[in-house]
């Protein structure tokens, strides 16, 4: 499995497209073992988000597919935007800690053990949990609003498929004031704060767990 990330999101659709376009190219370059076409590489910046426009499919739930390149998960969260890569189905999430009614929302999506540990752990246990089911619902193709078996173990059975779930660090750090935890001076609050990753991915996949997920930065 292939993750390659930025943190220097514009935070628009437009922006987006390209950094998978750059993400697809640099798959092709790095002779990963996935079954990508190798043609793509020469393709020039234009043609190949040209490729990708004229090829990308959407099930009901928005999950994108596109002809000819390996299952994918996108996700992006303040100024931090990445795309995982597998050779089997799989999802990616990142979320970072923001004001957010807790116990209603755990209340409403999280099962029993899940509200357990976001109210025993607090916000970072909370969006941690978050970003796990998260991955998990998007590599199933399936939507937020249907029900989620518990994410608090490293496997779980969801819509017909076993699904294996992985907490995952990354160099990302961002300074917003829409995240984490909070520092007030002078009336002026700060926060700072890692993102919560996770990668869900099919349990037929080669993917040996984050030992072997090759982690690459787009900038």
């Amino acid at each position: 499995m292939y993750l390659f990330y930025t943190n220097e999101y514009k935070r628009n659709s437009a922006h987006s497209r390209e950094l998978l376009a750059r993400s697809i190219r640099k798959l092709v370059e790095s002779g990963c073992n996935l079954d990508v076409p190798p043609e793509l590489a020469t393709l020039t910046d234009g043609e190949l988000l040209g490729y990708i426009s004229d090829n990308i499919e959407f099930n009901k739930n928005g999950k994108p597919h596109i002809a000819g390149i390996p299952d994918y998960s996108i996700s992006h969260s303040e100024n931090t935007w990445a795309i995982i890569f597998s050779d089997a189905p799989c999802g990616l999430d990142i979320q970072y800690n923001k004001k957010a009614k807790l116990e209603k929302i755990a209340v409403k999506l999280y099962q029993e053990d899940e509200q357990e540990s976001a109210n025993k752990l607090g916000i970072d246990e909370f969006f941690r949990i978050w970003s796990r089911r998260e991955a998990l619902i998007k590599a199933a193709g399936s939507s937020v609003f249907y029900d989620a078996p518990s994410t608090m173990w490293g496997s779980v059975s969801y819509e017909g498929y076993l699904w294996r779930i992985y907490d995952v660090s990354l160099g990302a750090e961002i300074c917003s004031a829409d995240n984490a935890e909070t520092i007030c001076s002078d009336k002026q609050c700060k926060r700072e704060g890692l993102p919560h990753v996770a990668v869900a991915v099919r349990d037929d996949s080669a993917f040996g767990g984050t030992n072997n997920l090759q982690v690459s930065t787009l900038d």
